[in-house]
């Protein structure tokens, strides 16, 4: 019997760095009672090219109602027409042609963008830069000696901690399913006490499945996403996109009890001034039930100084 895979892309958009490079995680689910060896592969678009992409561990087992991920690396070769280009997922069985049990994500786009050409600085100017910035040094360097004065001290990291439960009513659900997504702010159970008594509680129905909250920052920089989550028996596989990008791996949701973690980084992002989107989304599961649950204690956003 062919197995009826369902691929699933993470976002719609792959969102590349400024070397035109990036990554996105596609999750491949088992809608049948048995296992199954699941491949995964890329369709590259018109344009672009197979070798632009890195599948990790392409081939695995996938357990009947299970689900795995699979991480996908995009490099966009130096010299590439800027333009928008796009992409599929596809799945087959291992054990059958591509043709007889291949299942499509939907189309993933991705914006090339113009590398900027390199500055160049007239010859003449260089001595004279030279001579400018020694005389700066000499007067700053002065002028923090001359009364035996300290330097000025370093500047301060800023740090920005939510409470999760109080981003609920700002919230937004997105279903992939046919039985709705929802999200409360869930009060102390379980054995467990959250911080601020209460954590943000995401009752996901189906891979895909997303919450998105607003983030606003006090300033540009690269900042450190954390987070204290929640695991459970029935809680899934999920990952965080900021602004649409993704940032850090998938974060295992499964454990027999009720566990909240301590905040542990995710990963980091540079990020303007202002308001963002922080989106948890749905990827797989490890349990055999019909839920894919998430919990969210804090967040925290860490703006890293350059040393």
């Amino acid at each position: 019997m062919t197995t009826e895979w369902a691929v699933v892309a993470a976002a719609e958009q792959f969102t590349l760095d400024a070397r035109n490079n990036g990554e996105l995680t596609f999750t491949v689910s088992n809608p049948g009672a048995a296992p199954d060896t699941v491949v995964f592969d890329v369709a590259p678009g018109e344009g672009s090219q197979r070798g632009w992409f890195t599948v990790a561990e392409p081939q695995r087992v996938v357990p009947g109602q299970g689900s795995v991920s699979f991480l996908v690396r995009l490099a966009v070769p130096a010299g590439t027409p800027p333009r928008r280009y796009d992409m599929t997922g596809f799945a087959y069985s291992a054990n059958t042609a591509p043709e007889e049990s291949s299942r499509s994500s939907g189309r993933v786009t991705y914006d090339v963008r113009a590398a900027a050409p390199p500055r160049r600085t007239p010859w003449p100017w260089i001595a004279a830069a030279a001579a400018l910035v020694l005389v700066v040094a000499g007067v700053v360097g002065f002028l923090v000696t001359r009364d035996g004065g300290d330097p000025p001290p370093p500047p301060r990291a800023r740090e920005l901690t939510l409470e999760a439960e109080g981003l609920v009513g700002e919230a937004t659900v997105q279903s992939r399913g046919p039985v709705a997504a929802t999200v409360v702010a869930q009060p102390n159970c379980c054995q467990v006490t959250w911080s601020g008594n209460a954590q943000l509680f995401f009752q996901g129905r189906s891979v895909g499945d997303r919450v998105t909250v607003p983030v606003d920052l006090p300033a540009a920089g690269t900042w450190r996403l954390s987070a204290s989550r929640t695991t459970s028996f029935d809680y899934a596989n999920t990952i965080f996109l900021v602004d649409g990008r993704q940032v850090g791996d998938t974060f295992l949701g499964f454990t027999p009890t009720v566990v909240r973690t301590d905040i542990v980084d995710v990963g980091t992002v540079r990020l303007a001034e202002g308001p963002h989107t922080l989106t948890l989304v749905v990827v797989s599961k490890t349990q055999g039930t019909d839920r894919y649950f998430a919990g969210i204690d804090q967040i925290r956003f860490t703006q890293l100084l350059a040393p």
